[in-house]
């Protein structure tokens, strides 16, 4: 979702479940009952630890632990560099601390991975209006409109337009 200046659309724009079945063999059941990490013994790929790290910082963003959040997606693109949604994500959550030069970089990247993502340009824009850069804001909030309406998302869509006009003509 997009960031707003109330800060109502905070959320992730994917909610990943990771689902491991551990255990489901024969005889698994009579295993002694120690706490071992789900994840132990299970030989992972890279991109599967990375969308592990990224489902946990989602769900730390969503309970407001955005520093937490942030070093989980740090780890996820230590592990797979060119997932755009763990930018996008950690775009939010940078945001969300105050940090906007961060959440511009974020945004950014995820853009430049992923062109057509709506959501970056639609929050790029909103960054940039809070720093003053007018012109970088209406040209992300066109952009993003357009992404919107090319996939249906028509109120996502009107909600650039409201912004486009709150910000006027640029100059």
């Amino acid at each position: 979702m997009l960031i707003t200046s109330h800060r109502s659309w905070l959320f992730p724009t994917l909610l990943i479940t990771v689902l491991l079945s551990v255990g489901s063999g024969q005889g698994s059941y009579a295993k002694p009952h120690t706490h071992p990490s789900p994840l132990e013994n299970i030989a992972l790929s890279r991109e599967d630890q990375s969308q592990i790290l990224f489902s946990t910082g989602i769900q730390k963003a969503l309970n407001g632990d955005y520093v937490h959040a942030i070093q989980d997606y740090d780890q996820a693109l230590q592990l797979a560099p060119s997932n755009s949604e763990v930018y996008y994500n950690r775009g939010v959550a940078y945001f969300s601390i105050n940090r906007p030069q961060s959440a511009l970089r974020d945004f950014s990247q995820a853009i430049a991975l992923q062109p057509n993502m709506a959501e970056a340009y639609g929050n790029r824009g909103l960054i940039r209006q809070t720093l003053g850069d007018r012109k970088g804001a209406i040209a992300d909030y066109q952009q993003a409109k357009q992404l919107f309406q090319k996939s249906g998302n028509q109120p996502a869509a009107e909600q650039m337009e409201h912004w486009i006009d709150q910000q006027g003509t640029p100059q």
